[in-house]
């Protein structure tokens, strides 16, 4: 489908085949509202945005959960091993773990260990090429870490 979530419910709302589940009706109905408190507001403009995604973003994220492409968490590959793999570290999505603090020495213990564990199921799912990617700057420190650890690799700051 080349269309957004937006097209598709409307053409639900059109056929005599389909019909919008309650829910959605009212939250479609609500969507161009006024006056409406800060809260139902929210809802609204969530709503909007959420009819401009394309609807093949849909089919694809339904494609990830029903494991059907090459992609995974890093909870979802223990114990699989690949040719090829990209980890791909976004330290400030996460709250249990900390790969960059971690690589730098400055974490809570606990929390250490999780990403420590985490970054080596990550890492040891390769069997011949890796790369390791960070969405933000490392903390001071990890990249000396990085580089001990990956000394036969290369490292772009």
């Amino acid at each position: 489908m080349a269309g957004t979530v937006g097209d598709v419910m409307d053409l639900m709302t059109e056929s005599p085949l389909l019909a919008l589940p309650g829910k959605v009706r009212e939250r479609e109905r609500r969507r161009t509202a006024t006056d409406l408190d800060e809260r139902r507001q929210r809802h609204a403009d969530f709503a909007n945005r959420l009819r401009d995604v394309p609807y093949s973003e849909v089919i694809a994220v339904t494609q990830f959960i029903d494991e059907l492409t090459p992609f995974s968490t890093q909870h979802g590959v223990k114990g699989d091993e690949f040719e090829n793999v990209v980890v791909v570290i976004d330290d400030y999505a996460w709250t249990m773990y900390n790969i960059g603090k971690m690589l730098a020495g400055i974490d809570k213990p606990d929390r250490t260990q999780r990403s420590r564990n985490l970054f080596y199921v990550c890492c040891s799912r390769a069997r011949r090429g890796l790369a390791v990617v960070f969405t933000h700057d490392l903390p001071d420190g990890a990249e000396t870490t990085a580089r001990n650890w990956f000394a036969s690799g290369t490292i772009h700051p």
